[in-house]
């Protein structure tokens, strides 16, 4: 059975798919990876703030997976279990480039038409999602690590809790907070430069 119909077949989530490696299916590793490939990098991007970082630091945390998966006992999801190790990573990574994310999208980049026009949907979409990486990299990590967890790898307010070792409450406060100062920078942003046609659109990401 191939990696792609293992992951639709009943009965495989994690734990099933890490049971039958273990027993000598090389699909069943193929077919984990497949799964979490895309939120290890989104997660990632939202760490490191750089597309080109994200790319090493995810393949980095999935080949650091490969060596550890002998270690996982379930005793945490293993979502849990891999988001920590690739969150370690990226801020591993970032501390040896000396420095804070940064912002990888120029302020003055891809707006459509200029700021006077209204947005093009597609288009538009595309420099709202630009606008929000670039103010998100802007958070400070207390806000933007819950949120990043949140919003771009779809975790739930316990698990982030978990991953991030605070209490609950403290998820909640700080997903709520970050959402709000990251609208209220875009509204300035967009305010500011004259983008009224746009700050609709980037207040519905």
């Amino acid at each position: 059975m191939d990696s792609d119909m293992l992951l639709t077949e009943p009965g495989t989530d994690d734990t099933s798919l890490i049971a039958a490696y273990r027993s000598g299916d090389d699909e069943a590793l193929t077919a984990l990876i497949q799964r979490h490939q895309a939120s290890v990098y989104r997660l990632a991007v939202g760490v490191l703030a750089s597309h080109e970082e994200a790319e090493d630091a995810a393949q980095e945390a999935l080949i650091g997976m490969l060596g550890a998966l002998h270690r996982f006992r379930g005793e945490s999801r293993f979502s849990t279990w891999l988001y920590r190790l690739t969150l370690n990573t990226c801020l591993k990574r970032r501390r040896g480039l000396g420095r804070a994310p940064a912002v990888y999208v120029e302020e003055t980049q891809s707006i459509p038409g200029g700021a006077a026009a209204q947005p093009d949907v597609q288009a538009g979409r595309r420099w709202a999602q630009h606008q929000v990486a670039r103010f998100l990299a802007a958070l400070p990590d207390h806000y933007r690590m819950p949120v990043v967890l949140a919003d771009c790898v779809n975790l739930r307010a316990p698990e982030i809790a978990e991953l991030m070792e605070i209490s609950l409450p403290a998820v909640k406060a700080r997903i709520l907070r970050g959402r709000q100062r990251l609208r209220e920078e875009i509204e300035r942003y967009c305010r500011e430069a004259g983008l009224s046609g746009w700050r609709e659109l980037v207040s519905e990401l």
